[in-house]
């Protein structure tokens, strides 16, 4: 089973919660946006670091042939790209170096949970199996995400579930695994790798009683559609009726007769109001869509967006300037690199050593987001030990 079939680990979340959408998906023609492809890109590249670190055999002319063909399929590897792929190497050694002996490293390896959903596999990022101290041996799974919208976390993540179960399947009988540990590495969006760590039992349970009852529905095309997070890769989000009728219901907030909200229904309608954003953006994305497509929505139509202006010949164009009088000063704007673009130049040590000094990290502007999120509260309030040097 690829990435992309009926029931992929990649979208496990919405079909394990909402059965019937998964044969609807997998019939849905797939769209490669600069965003997948660029993601496609990163994950090439960063599998190459992980072959040339963990598992030898690609010494320099190996490495060459390799990004000129990463680069001949999806164009020059930007700078952004080749620091936060260190990003992810990084963490794949600190989680290497964290076993007690050199633990067995496999990089894009094939998994298969058929066990529980028929003909099904997956594949890791990166897998690490070996014995983490006297008493047990871990097995851990890594995954790698270079997109920079959501945040993704490992906790009860169910691709990241998948994964693990695969792999407790194929090195179970050969190592006594008394952990499973998942990390997602998502360096755009997070500074720090987000891992989660759960039993071999546990794991086996989850697949028994959640997987495999939700699996069967999915392939018969049955049970029920369900609105949630799950929605944001559907590809009937915009259009689905279950989805509207959820968001539609939510909608009607009763609030209390008062001439101000109070700080509960200030945080309800911020809830609301996300839920329903969401949605009608999908709305609003289908309905270009159809309308790009020839069909009639009424009330709405498709008209060409602000235009910007581009050169054909940017270096010919160049050329005429300076042929006008333009001053060559006056072409190239002279910019510095970057704090991280440098620091990759130099290499962390160096860079610490000669530079440290002179790097700061202020606080990062204040952001509303939900309690769930795991970044500790800020408050202009003082907190008791300031108080207390105030006195």
């Amino acid at each position: 089973m690829s990435d992309h079939a009926i029931l992929s680990p990649s979208s496990a979340e919405r079909w394990i919660h909402c059965p019937p959408s998964a044969k609807i998906n997998a019939e849905a023609p797939r769209r490669d946006t600069a965003y997948t492809t660029e993601g496609t890109q990163a994950h090439a590249l960063a599998e190459l670091k992980a072959r040339k670190r963990f598992l030898g055999g690609v010494g320099p002319k190996t490495w060459a042939k390799e990004i000129a063909q990463i680069e001949e399929l999806w164009g020059e590897i930007p700078a952004e790209m080749r620091i936060h792929t260190d990003t992810y190497l990084e963490a794949l050694t600190e989680i290497y170096q964290a076993f007690r002996n050199p633990p067995h490293v496999a990089v894009e390896q094939k998994v298969d949970f058929g066990y529980y959903i028929p003909d099904a596999f997956g594949t890791c990022d990166c897998l690490m199996v070996g014995r983490l101290d006297e008493t047990h041996e871990m097995l851990q799974i890594v995954d790698f995400k270079y997109g920079k919208g959501v945040p993704v976390s490992a906790e009860r993540n169910p691709q990241m579930m998948l994964y693990a179960l695969g792999a407790l399947l194929s090195y179970g009988d050969f190592y006594d695994i008394g952990a499973v540990g998942m990390t997602i590495v998502q360096p755009r969006v997070k500074s720090e790798p987000d891992t989660w760590t759960i039993s071999p039992r546990e794991l086996y349970e989850w697949a028994e009683t959640v997987v495999k009852p939700a699996a069967k529905l999915a392939m018969a095309g049955e049970g029920d559609f369900a609105e949630g997070e799950w929605c944001r890769f559907c590809a009937i989000k915009g259009s689905c009726r279950a989805r509207a009728e959820a968001n539609l219901q939510a909608a009607k907030l009763e609030f209390r007769d008062a001439p101000e909200l109070s700080p509960e229904e200030i945080g309800e309608a911020l809830t609301l109001g996300q839920r329903l954003k969401s949605w009608l953006t999908d709305i609003e994305d289908y309905a270009l869509t159809a309308c790009l497509d020839g069909r009639e929505i009424p009330g709405y139509k498709a008209v060409a967006g602000r235009a910007v202006r581009a050169w054909t010949d940017q270096p010919a164009a160049f050329e005429a300037a300076r042929a006008a009088g333009v001053p060559e000063e006056k072409l190239y704007e002279r910019k510095p690199v970057t704090l991280a673009a440098l620091e990759k130049v130099m290499g962390k040590k160096p860079f610490a050593a000669a530079l440290g000094a002179y790097v700061t990290t202020p606080p990062g502007k204040p952001t509303l987001v939900p309690a769930a999120d795991k970044r500790p509260p800020i408050t202009g309030r003082p907190t008791a030990n300031e108080d207390f040097k105030e006195e």
